[in-house]
C-alpha cells in the first residue's frame, strides 16, 4: 500500500467512524482495529486540515493600505485640586480636556 492509499484509507476509517455513531471503543471491536490506532489517525488527519494553507499564492488576499503614522505626543499631566492627577497621552481637544477638568473637580451629587 502507498503513502497516499494509507492516507485515503485511514480518512475513510475515520468518516466511517464518524458516520457510524458508535463510541471509538465499540467501532474499533467491530472493525478489527486498535483504539490508539484511530485515536492516532484522528489526530494526524485533523492536524493535515489545519496546517494545510488556506491559499495558494496570492489568489484571495485583499490589498492592504497603512495609515501614515502618527507623530509621538508627550503626555500630558493634570493635577487636580483633590491631589489627583491625570496622564493623557493622546491627542486631544483643548475644550475636551476642559470639560473633563470641569467636571472631575465638581462635587458630586
Amino acid at each position: 500500500m502507498t503513502k497516499d492509499e494509507k492516507i485515503a484509507y485511514w480518512r475513510q476509517q475515520v468518516e466511517r467512524f464518524r458516520a457510524s455513531g458508535l463510541s471509538v471503543k465499540n467501532y474499533c471491536a467491530q472493525e478489527g482495529i486498535a483504539v490508539a490506532t484511530l485515536h492516532y489517525w484522528r489526530k494526524r488527519l485533523a492536524d493535515a486540515v489545519e496546517s494545510r494553507p488556506m491559499f495558494n499564492g496570492t489568489e484571495g488576499f485583499l490589498p492592504v493600505t497603512l495609515a501614515p503614522a502618527r507623530p509621538s505626543v508627550s503626555p500630558v499631566e493634570v493635577h487636580l485640586l483633590s491631589g489627583r492627577s491625570l496622564k493623557l497621552t493622546a491627542p486631544m481637544d483643548a475644550g475636551w480636556l476642559q470639560t473633563l477638568v470641569q467636571v472631575l473637580e465638581s462635587p458630586c451629587g
